[in-house]
């Protein structure tokens, strides 16, 4: 299992690989840091900002947009989602399926619930009428096919590709998680890869991954703890080497 310790300096890393190869592109760039880590029973959420925000709160050095990279808790895989499906949550049924190959219920899972029960209530001919009514492009023979192959075990692929077609929603890119490395990459040695979205047109913040209370340097500070939520503050300890594009707050 990945530790939260793990995600936040993956995260770190390749916050400091992006910053460089924006600085080496000549594009405009400043440092994030890393503010907060949630743990969610498939990933660490990290979120992220710019360091001259968490240093100075000015809202000049906001971040707008940027949503948090996801550190799978079994492989490590690094992903990112966008702000509207982590406040949404509909991030979930693309990572379940696709990232982590996990069966994932959908609108036709739900119709041959239905069809089952109506075939034990009323018999298998009212199925098939429900079954029309539900998927009309079906012929009358294909659905005595269909409901007869679901009774009886597996729906032929051909048919269930029409009823995943009809009522299954394609994913809205916008919620679809992006992979910036996978745990099966990781585990063969491979790098993550940098750049990833569009550059931050502000200046560039001075590259101190770390919070000064005063002119004293102090060790980060555990200020909330929950089951899923745990959030530090502080700086490190005078004459502790610096953490590649990580801050604690």
């Amino acid at each position: 299992m990945i530790e939260r310790e793990a995600a936040v300096q993956a995260v770190g890393d390749q916050l400091e690989r992006d910053y460089q190869q924006w600085r080496a592109a000549g594009a405009a760039a400043m440092r994030m840091a890393v503010v907060d880590v949630e743990k969610h029973e498939l990933v660490w959420i990290v979120s992220w900002t710019s360091e001259e925000f968490v240093r100075t709160r000015n809202p000049e050095f906001m971040l707008a947009g940027n949503g948090p990279y996801l550190v799978d808790r079994v492989d490590g895989g690094l992903h990112r989602i966008g702000v509207v499906c982590a406040v949404t949550g509909e991030w979930e049924a693309d990572y379940r399926a696709r990232i982590r190959g996990l069966p994932v219920r959908t609108a036709v899972d739900d119709l041959h619930d239905a069809l089952c029960e109506v075939a034990a209530a009323h018999g298998r001919m009212h199925a098939v009428r429900t079954l029309r009514q539900r998927l009309p492009v079906l012929s009358p023979a294909e659905a005595i096919e269909y409901l007869s192959a679901l009774l009886d075990g597996d729906v032929p692929a051909r048919l269930m590709a029409v009823a995943t077609k009809e009522l299954v929603e394609p994913l809205n890119p916008v919620l679809a998680v992006e992979t910036i490395l996978s745990g099966a990459a990781i585990r063969a040695g491979q790098r993550p890869r940098g750049m990833t979205g569009k550059p931050v047109g502000m200046p560039i913040a001075d590259p101190v991954p770390f919070l000064r209370r005063g002119e004293e340097d102090v060790g980060a500070t555990v200020i909330s703890v929950s089951a899923s939520r745990t959030r530090l503050r502080g700086t490190r300890p005078a004459g502790a080497a610096r953490a590649s594009g990580c801050c604690w707050r």
